[in-house]
């Protein structure tokens, strides 16, 4: 099977456009930002769909849509695709335009209807592959391809083409919402069915004879109450695991400030030692935190940032320095083209037209013939090797600026690369990713350090002990009275300081132990959840809680054969679909839980090799 062509009515930049292949290697060749992985991007959407309709949506327009014509042996298909509906319409004629298979209907990326799974069969038996992320493994190579070695690659296609983690898990699930919609129309997941299946029917026939007290119509597989008990208790862990992250942190900076308070207590007693190089006292400024707290808020620095936010600031000023730098190259390149000497070709043909004339008239008249002849042919020759020299030598400048201004662009082409790269990254970390913003950013960071330098540097000073010398208290007796008044004064604040410590570290001894009592309470409440989410006895319990509060009476009858058999097939119908429906849920969280740690432990993976190809510069992705 190829790819003959691929029609772009609407897709992205594109509107109304066609590009068409040959057999063997295509080469699409354009600048940056000219559609190129629009083109590639195209064949995936519309054959499986797509999830990001923003990105290829065109702007301005209600309308995005594309297809694919591919050409075989003896047939040919036409694939076309309506991405805002999803509607997708693919025809198979043979050498004789004869249609040998068709479908038209509605296949989502992720759907799983009927229609889906027609769309998906018809798609695997054609080009021999109906699974999005199988192609991207295998077909398909992106604008960004993953590396991997010999062995990794052949475990990943392996897995990949044996189905182990996606392909069996959908059977399994269609498989079961098939079961479940065959027994009853009620949807947790969705919009109800129209058509009652066979537990409404029996519902109706028990309401049509007079049964519907005796039995109740079945209110209760969804098991509200016991939902109810697991929104509760994830909300109660979720708020106690927001109070404990916050509580951790002023932990941590109580730690940190008893830590300052023992330094400067250290700092103390050393001037206590040495009264006589005392000569005055310096006041702590009592404002000097309210007023670094007043700088630092008005300086504008946005909270809640990244901890990547320094990387990031980092990478971008290498960036704008890489792209200043080539500013002045490319300045003088250009002003080396300007100053490359022309050819003077008017000049040069006004010359070869007066030696023309003057062999014609040398030619017609008897005298001075032959040396006006020679003067003509002899300046004709020089003219010509001087001009040609001259183009010879501008074709070679010309050719080295070229060469210069290739490399010069292939540096800005990968500086604009990582700048493209940057600002996925920033928009990823919900910053801001224009080269104005991240500037106006790092101003800010620099900012704060300053404030952060300058009220440290501040604390140091006003705690390193004191700067009159040893002359100045030798000279006044009164200084002498002045410095032992100070050093009582110093001893007197040194206990009232001890008391205070002590008093601190009982109080975050006892913070600490709140602390801990509130975390033993995270994970009873994580264990309770998960034990009520696993076991069939907390299910049982919280309906049973749920129809104590509706004041709904569940009587076990004992004999069965006192039932009717409309009654016995209604509470084995509800049975039925109590287990599906705790089947489906459960197969679901199972392989979301998979999904998301295989994903994790593919991103270290990656990165690993990521930072062998990039010399430990970039190990996390």
């Amino acid at each position: 099977m190829i790819l003959r062509s691929i029609e772009l009515e609407g897709f992205g930049r594109f509107r109304g456009q066609t590009v068409e292949f040959r057999r063997g290697l295509n080469l699409v060749i354009g600048p940056n930002e000219a559609g190129k992985s629009t083109i590639a991007e195209a064949v995936p959407a519309v054959l499986f769909g797509t999830d990001r309709l923003e990105r290829f949506k065109p702007w301005g327009r209600n309308v995005c849509s594309a297809s694919l014509f591919f050409e075989g042996r003896g047939h040919t298909v036409e694939v076309k695709r309506n991405l805002m509906t999803d509607e997708v319409e693919l025809v198979e004629k043979d050498d004789l335009y004869h249609v040998r298979s068709q479908f038209s209907g509605n296949a989502p990326l992720r759907g799983r209807s009927a229609s889906c799974r027609e769309y998906r069969a018809l798609l695997e038996k054609l080009i021999g592959v109906a699974d999005e992320k199988l192609f991207r493994a295998t077909y398909f190579f992106g604008h960004h391809p993953q590396s991997w070695s010999g062995d990794e690659l052949a475990l990943k296609l392996r897995t990949l083409v044996s189905g182990t983690a996606e392909a069996d898990y959908a059977e399994i699930l269609d498989t079961l919402l098939e079961e479940h919609f065959q027994l009853t129309r009620s949807n947790p997941w969705g919009r109800d069915k129209q058509r009652d299946r066979e537990y409404e029917t029996v519902c109706q026939q028990l309401s049509e004879q007079g049964d519907e007290g005796a039995v109740p119509i079945f209110v209760e597989i969804d098991n509200p109450g016991h939902d109810d008990r697991q929104v509760a208790l994830e909300e109660e862990i979720g708020a106690l695991t927001g109070e404990l992250e916050f509580e951790r942190q002023e932990y941590e900076k109580g730690q940190r400030y008893i830590e300052r308070f023992r330094l400067q207590a250290d700092i103390k007693e050393e001037e206590v030692e040495l009264p006589a190089k005392v000569d005055t006292v310096k006041e702590e400024n009592p404002g000097t935190s309210k007023t670094l707290a007043e700088k630092m808020a008005a300086a504008g620095l946005p909270p809640s940032l990244p901890s990547q936010l320094p990387e990031v600031l980092s990478a971008a000023a290498e960036i704008r320095q890489e792209l200043a730098a080539l500013q002045q190259p490319f300045s003088i390149l250009h002003g080396r083209e300007k100053k490359i000497p022309q050819v003077p070709w008017m000049v040069i043909g006004g010359l070869l037209v007066l030696f023309v004339v003057l062999a014609a008239v040398a030619f017609w008249q008897p005298f001075f013939k032959t040396p006006l002849l020679t003067t003509v042919g002899v300046c004709s020759v020089a003219l010509l090797a001087w001009v040609s020299w001259r183009q010879i030598n501008r074709n070679k400048i010309q050719e080295q600026c070229r060469k210069e201004r290739g490399l010069l662009e292939q540096k800005k082409g990968v500086a604009q690369q990582r700048q493209a790269e940057l600002s996925e990254r920033c928009d990823a970390l919900g910053l801001p990713s224009s080269a104005v913003d991240l500037v106006r950013l790092h101003k800010l960071v620099m900012t704060h350090r300053a404030l952060l330098d300058q009220y440290w540097s501040a604390k140091e000073s006003d705690g390193s002990g004191v700067d009159a010398s040893a002359e100045v208290v030798g000279s006044e007796p009164s200084s002498r009275i002045v410095t032992k008044a100070v050093v009582e004064e110093d001893l007197l604040k040194d206990d009232e300081d001890a008391g205070e410590l002590r008093q601190l570290e009982a109080r975050l001894a006892e913070f600490a132990a709140n602390l801990q009592e509130k975390e033993a309470r995270l994970e009873e409440l994580r264990a309770q959840l998960k034990s009520d989410m696993h076991s069939p006895g907390g299910a049982a319990e919280a309906a049973a809680d749920v129809a104590s509060q509706q004041g709904v009476l569940v009587q076990e009858i004992s004999v069965k054969n006192a039932m009717s058999p409309l009654q016995r097939r209604k509470i084995e119908l509800e049975e039925r679909i109590v287990v599906l429906r705790k089947s489906i849920n459960l197969l679901a969280d199972a392989v979301d839980e998979f999904s998301r740690s295989h994903l994790v432990t593919l991103n270290a993976e990656a990165g690993k090799m990521f930072g062998k190809i990039t010399g430990g510069r970039y190990t996390e992705i």
